[in-house]
């Protein structure tokens, strides 16, 4: 049998299921996964065949299947979309959420973009194109218009009215905002402390002014530091005239962080890829070979024309080496620390950056601290290859070059990787660029250099 690490559910009754499958009683089927919960559902579709997946998926009660639908992978939700007409395509799309709607369309061909435009009702289709038109990885892309508004004017009893009429509708009735007749933010109110208040007092009366509130423009990672700030559920997102425009909830946010830290993974490990296109690091054994492919090779190819200038550098010096043969055992050793060393500095700024404790204005007192430690460590090190410089060099002279070697190789490495994700930073870039095998490559570059270079002063 099958393991499902992940569910234990679908574990247990999938004997059941598959023999219900090959006596085709579909309604059967359809009638007991009714009641399960979506993401249990999709779960359950990834050990069927793209044939029943479809034929239960259909079966389903249609606001169970856009539940389902919005947790199903971008290329599965495409396969799906191709395989229904177009009333079947306009009742799922109608009961997605607007951000999950957004989130669909970024990720579609065009030409089933228009298809799907087409079909969408002209409100959704307002909707959708307003989302669309703020640029990818904006918090604009993530808003949803499904919440709940009040006037500072009304009672608390006709609040609450006013929240039992729509609030099914929202995205999430835990906080209610209050915003005046031209739509600016006032206030943001918790519905507990609504509940709790006289029906007659009015909604000013309770207001604090004091709220949270993020531009439609800013960075989705900006969001997601302010809600871990502020331990918030909901994020109003609001114009620059401070009008209330949407709202941006926990759910959204918890997909932005796995994707960041899985395009920054990608980055430190010098693989190209689009942001939409993460898929092949969590979806690896359904991902196409030649995407696969193109994802790796540019890096590689990168680091190949690098690696060209150590063989350079190694050539020319040449007549040193061939002198002192023994040289060369030490050269990987020397330039992997240093590397090591450089990969362990730029990983500590990365994420620092990625959380906001440190700003392009400490790199200089970054640089500093690297220093004393980056001098520390190479000391360190020079110490533990100076026992091996003695036996393998039978030189003293060989195994001070080998040691000032290290220690310089050390510090430059260190310094490498706290400088590299600033430059990177500076140039509008992801910081996370800086990754593992450049730092490694420009390690080997500039520590054969370093080596080779004293070794000639030292040797000659």
């Amino acid at each position: 049998m099958p393991k499902f690490k992940y569910n234990p559910l679908v574990a247990l009754v999938m004997p059941e299921i598959r023999e219900t499958i090959s006596k085709k009683d579909w309604h059967t089927l359809k009638d007991f996964i009714s009641t399960w919960e979506p993401v249990d559902i999709t779960d359950l579709f990834k050990e069927l065949n793209p044939e029943d997946m479809l034929i239960i998926f259909l079966l389903l009660p249609t606001q169970l299947q856009s539940a389902v639908f919005a947790k199903f992978h971008s290329q599965t939700q495409e396969q799906i979309l191709k395989s229904l007409n177009d009333q079947q395509v306009k009742a799922i799309l109608s009961e997605i959420k607007p951000d999950d709607r957004t989130e669909l369309f970024e990720e579609l061909p065009p030409g089933l973009m228009r298809r799907l435009l087409d079909i969408l009702p002209l409100d959704d289709r307002k909707e959708l194109l307003t989302l669309l038109a703020y640029p990818r990885g904006s918090v604009g892309r993530l808003l949803t218009p499904d919440y709940v508004a009040i006037k500072p004017s009304w009672t608390v009893a006709n609040a609450l009215q006013h929240i039992r009429k729509i609030g099914k509708d929202a995205e999430t009735i835990n906080v209610i905002y209050v915003v005046d007749d031209e739509g600016h933010l006032l206030d943001d109110i918790p519905i507990r402390k609504l509940i709790l208040a006289e029906p007659n007092q009015t909604i000013e009366s309770i207001m604090d002014r004091n709220f949270v509130s993020i531009n439609a423009y800013a960075d989705q990672e900006e969001a997601a530091k302010v809600m871990q700030k502020y331990d918030l559920i909901a994020l109003p997102v609001t114009n620059a005239e401070g009008q209330l425009l949407g709202i941006v909830t926990i759910d959204d946010i918890v997909d932005i962080l796995q994707e960041e830290q899985t395009e920054d993974f990608t980055k430190i490990s010098a693989i190209a890829t689009k942001p939409a296109q993460l898929d092949f690091i969590t979806k690896l054994k359904e991902i196409p070979l030649n995407k696969l492919y193109r994802s790796r090779v540019t890096w590689l190819l990168a680091l190949l024309i690098m690696d060209f200038i150590t063989g350079g550098i190694i050539q020319g010096f040449q007549e040193t080496i061939a002198r002192y043969v023994v040289l060369v055992t030490f050269l990987p050793v020397l330039v992997d620390t240093a590397g090591n060393a450089g990969s362990q500095s730029a990983t500590l700024v990365i994420r620092a950056m990625a959380l906001g404790t440190i700003q392009m204005r400490d790199w200089l007192y970054l640089l500093g601290r690297e220093l004393l430690v980056a001098g520390a460590l190479g000391i360190t090190m020079g110490l533990g290859i100076s026992f091996m410089g003695i036996l393998r060099g039978r030189s003293i002279t060989i195994a001070s070059v080998v040691v000032l070697a290290m220690v310089i190789n050390v510090v430059v490495g260190s310094l490498i990787g706290i400088l590299l994700p600033f430059i990177f930073t500076k140039f509008k870039k992801d910081p996370a660029t800086a990754s593992t095998p450049l730092i490694t490559t420009l390690a080997d570059i500039i520590g054969t250099g370093i080596y080779l270079g004293i070794a000639f002063l030292m040797l000659r």
